[in-house]
């Protein structure tokens, strides 16, 4: 049998196979993420400075800081469904060293004060955060995954990771365009709970969904 011949019997039975689109995967995102922002702002309203026009300053800076670490991790699973020698996607890092000053600050004014807020601890939007947040967050996530599993994932529990990072990221700025809270002590404490929850949740479900 010719070499020609050998390739031929072996290419026989294959079909083709769809690129991955990474415009499906930012649609995906984007669809979800306002699913979930409209559902937040319909059944509990946004914030009265958001309605009025006149956002408070720490309310633009930790929703630019959750869209950036949202979309500096999505770059990073898409990145990971499209493997490639010489990639190098690490954006993900620095956006999230950026967020990781809510709690650090927290933790410093905390210290300076002589302990941390117990009215921040007892918060009874506390739990809300966390709950609404993380449905946004499985609703994006799952999104997310269904696109995931048209690439190629190598290192399956990073992606896991990247995915429940990114669907954090985005929940919990929908939540935040309800939240009525603003200090910094609050979104150290409930917002990073619910972003460190939607991690691990990705770790979790995610890799056993998209392994080979």
């Amino acid at each position: 049998m010719s070499s020609l011949s050998s390739i031929d019997a072996l290419v026989a039975d294959l079909t083709p196979v769809a690129p991955v689109a990474p415009k499906r995967a930012w649609a995906i995102i984007a669809v979800t993420t306002l699913l979930a922002v409209a559902a937040i702002l319909f059944g509990f309203g946004a914030r009265p400075d958001i309605m009025a026009g006149e956002p408070q300053p720490m309310v633009l800076l930790r929703a630019g800081t959750l869209l950036l670490l949202g979309i500096a991790a999505t770059g990073a699973v898409i990145a990971a469904a499209r493997p490639a020698v010489g990639q190098s996607h690490h954006g993900w890092r620095w956006a999230a060293a950026a967020a990781a000053l809510f709690p650090l600050t927290s933790m410093l004014m905390s210290f300076r004060q002589g302990g941390f807020p117990m009215s921040v601890m007892q918060a009874p939007s506390g739990p809300w955060c966390l709950a609404l947040s993380t449905a946004s967050a499985l609703v994006i996530g799952g999104g997310l995954t269904a696109w995931l599993r048209t690439g190629a994932p190598t290192a399956i529990n990073r992606a896991g990771w990247l995915t429940g990072l990114a669907a954090g990221a985005f929940g919990t700025f929908a939540y935040s365009l309800h939240c009525p809270s603003d200090t910094v002590h609050y979104i150290g404490l409930w917002y990073s709970g619910a972003i460190a929850i939607s991690m691990a949740l990705g770790r979790l479900i995610v890799p056993r969904l998209i392994r080979w």
